[in-house]
C-alpha cells in the first residue's frame, strides 16, 4: 500500500514541506520551463517555486515550439531569460538600457545538460535578453553533487533574481524556509553517517 502524500508537495506526509508555505505574488511574472525528467525528482525545487509564488508557472517538456501556453506567453509578455551565457547581464543593467522592463522570467530548470538542450530545442529561448545575478550565492543544496560549487538550486536562483528585480532582501523567504525544511528532511531520513560519506 502507496503512503499518505501531501496533496500540495506530492510528498509522503511525513515528508511534507509545504506546511508553511504561503504563496506570495512576485513583482514580475515567472515561467519555469521544467525539463521532463526533473518533475518525478524527489527533490523537485520547481514545485516549491510553483506553490510559494503566486504568479508563477511551470511548463513540462523539452522542446516547446509546439506549446500554445508558451508561444501565447511570448507573444503577449516582454519575456527574458534568466541563464548565465555569455552575453547575459544583469537585472540592473538590462532594465537601465532597455525602453521597457521585462515582465516575465523564464527559467530552465534541469541539470546544466538538459538545460542547455532546451535552449537549443527552443531558438526562440536564445533570442531573449538573457540575465543572470549580479552577485555570487552559496548554495544551501546541502544533498547534491553539484560540478561547481556555486551552482544553485532552482529556487535558490529564482529568488535571488527575484530579490534583485524587488530590491527586497527578504522577498520570498518562504521559498528557501521550505527548500531548507525538505533538505533537513531528507538527511534526516538518510541518516547522517550516510550524509557525510555520500556529501561531505
Amino acid at each position: 500500500m502507496s503512503r499518505a502524500r501531501c496533496e500540495r508537495c506530492l510528498k509522503p506526509l511525513s515528508m511534507c514541506y509545504c506546511k508553511d508555505l504561503t504563496p506570495e505574488k512576485a513583482t514580475v511574472d515567472l515561467l519555469i520551463l521544467q525539463h521532463f525528467r526533473e518533475t518525478k525528482h524527489p527533490l523537485n525545487t520547481a514545485r516549491i517555486a510553483e506553490l510559494g509564488i503566486e504568479n508563477c508557472h511551470i511548463l513540462a517538456g523539452e522542446d516547446f515550439s509546439q506549446n500554445a501556453t508558451f508561444n501565447n506567453l511570448l507573444q503577449t509578455k516582454n519575456a527574458c531569460l534568466l541563464f548565465p551565457s555569455e552575453q547575459a547581464t544583469s537585472w540592473q543593467q538590462l532594465t537601465s538600457e532597455s525602453e521597457q522592463k521585462p515582465d516575465l522570467i523564464i527559467v530552465l530548470d534541469g541539470t546544466w545538460r538538459k538545460a542547455r538542450k532546451m535552449l537549443y530545442l527552443n531558438p526562440v529561448l536564445q533570442s531573449l535578453p538573457a540575465v543572470t545575478l549580479s552577485e555570487a550565492a552559496e548554495s544551501n543544496y546541502r544533498i547534491r553533487k553539484a560540478s561547481e560549487e556555486s551552482a544553485l538550486s532552482t529556487i535558490e536562483a529564482t529568488v535571488a533574481l527575484l530579490r534583485e528585480v524587488s530590491q527586497d532582501t527578504h522577498a520570498h523567504q518562504n521559498c528557501l524556509d521550505s527548500f531548507e525544511r525538505m533538505i533537513n528532511m531528507q538527511i534526516e531520513a538518510m541518516g547522517q553517517s550516510t550524509f557525510q560519506k555520500n556529501y561531505r
